[in-house]
């Protein structure tokens, strides 16, 4: 499977994008459409037959859990180490969420880097948080073609992706990224 990523400003270069794409011989089941909450994709879907993931809304309902696995509190507990190093005393150890010791913070303030990753966006992370938060759209479309189909000498010169890539500029994606 291969994915092709295209990151638009508005909700007219969506649904003009999800028009060329089917026009392109395109399915719906073959596209995801990633808006950042239904103000943004209320539209597209009334005027498409392709449904929109809500990107906040993901986050809200994985809940504070989801985003927060493995994130470490900014804290220090004091624990007796008496045993653990050999000699009497206390030591300060950070505590995660998770119970575990940890060593670095990670943090997902809104919750968007889990719901990209809920999403299959995790290779494009860092533009797609971005483009969300600034209320842009993305696009993704998948095919059944390989990446190293399409990177091989004499392979085919039209692979799909290849089209939707060419949709995806003719239409005014802001960034294009493979997946």
């Amino acid at each position: 499977m291969a994915k092709k990523l295209g990151i638009f400003k508005t909700e007219q270069e969506v649904i003009d994008t999800i028009t060329a794409l089917e026009q392109a011989g395109f399915v719906p089941g073959e596209l995801q459409i990633i808006a950042k909450d239904g103000e943004h994709s209320r539209r597209i879907e009334a005027e498409t037959d392709v449904h929109a993931d809500e990107v906040m809304e993901l986050a809200r309902t994985k809940g504070s859990h989801a985003g927060n696995e493995g994130t470490a509190i900014a804290a220090a507990a004091a624990i007796p180490t008496t045993g653990m190093t050999g000699a009497g005393g206390w030591a300060a150890v950070p505590l995660t969420t998770d119970g575990l010791l940890a060593t670095n913070l990670r943090s997902d303030d809104d919750g968007i880097n889990h719901a990209l990753r809920a999403l299959g966006l995790d290779k494009a992370e860092d533009e797609s948080r971005d483009a969300i938060r600034e209320g842009h759209i993305i696009v993704v479309i998948e095919t059944d073609e390989s990446h190293t189909m399409m990177n091989k000498e004499g392979g085919p010169k039209l692979a799909r992706l290849s089209v939707a890539e060419s949709v995806l500029r003719s239409q005014g994606a802001v960034h294009i990224a493979d997946l």
